[in-house]
């Protein structure tokens, strides 16, 4: 079964001067480089979501040679990139992840496709509740159906279309057999966060 990945880049970076986050430069990198060079270790296909054809010619002249999907809908949040990319993705199953995360681990997106199987979304789940739905896996159809219906009804919260899909929710236990310093889900929001990744690569 070919599996597919959506980064999405369309966030304004308002926490860091609203620079383009996708293109904040680690050790001469884009950092959204980082992303893709992982993902492409776990999924046949990448799909980056942007804004508008203004944001794709930044990020291509970076990272050319990828597929693009644009935003049907205005300042609804990474919703309408998850409408757009998912409505983009030839397969089943798609991990969707945000273009700050430059330690996605292979192994935890290989373990959430399989914890797929089955239902319509796979999320990670930490001990207190809290779920990580820009680190997950989603059965294409049903996801774009209730995020389509979210964004109608003026819903921007991500979980919004989530939690009314039949999801396996993964604990971090799980997880940490993958990747013991749960470091998949690190990202990138302050000028701290970028030192830090600076430091660990």
């Amino acid at each position: 079964m070919a599996y597919c990945a959506l980064i999405l880049a369309g966030g304004m970076g308002s926490r860091l001067g609203y620079q383009e986050k996708a293109l904040i430069d680690i050790n001469g990198r884009p950092l959204i480089s980082f992303v893709i060079g992982a993902l492409e270790k776990a999924v046949d296909d990448v799909i980056i979501s942007v804004r508008d054809r203004e944001q794709r010619e930044l990020i291509d002249s970076r990272v050319p040679g990828y597929r693009f999907a644009y935003d049907d809908y205005r300042n609804r949040g990474p919703l309408a990139g998850i409408l757009s990319g998912l409505s983009a993705c030839d397969d089943k199953y798609c991990f969707v992840a945000a273009c700050d995360m430059p330690f996605i681990n292979e192994k935890a997106v290989k373990l959430l496709f399989r914890k797929c199987n089955g239902f319509d979304a796979a999320l990670p789940r930490w001990n207190d509740g809290s779920l990580e739905p820009l680190h997950a896996v989603y059965r294409c159809k049903p996801m774009i159906r209730e995020t389509k219906k979210a964004i109608e009804s003026g819903e921007t919260v991500i979980l919004a279309p989530v939690f009314r899909l039949n999801v396996n929710y993964v604990g971090m236990e799980e997880i940490k057999n993958c990747d013991p310093e749960l470091r998949t889900f690190m990202n990138v929001n302050t000028y701290e966060d970028i030192q830090q990744v600076i430091n660990k690569f």
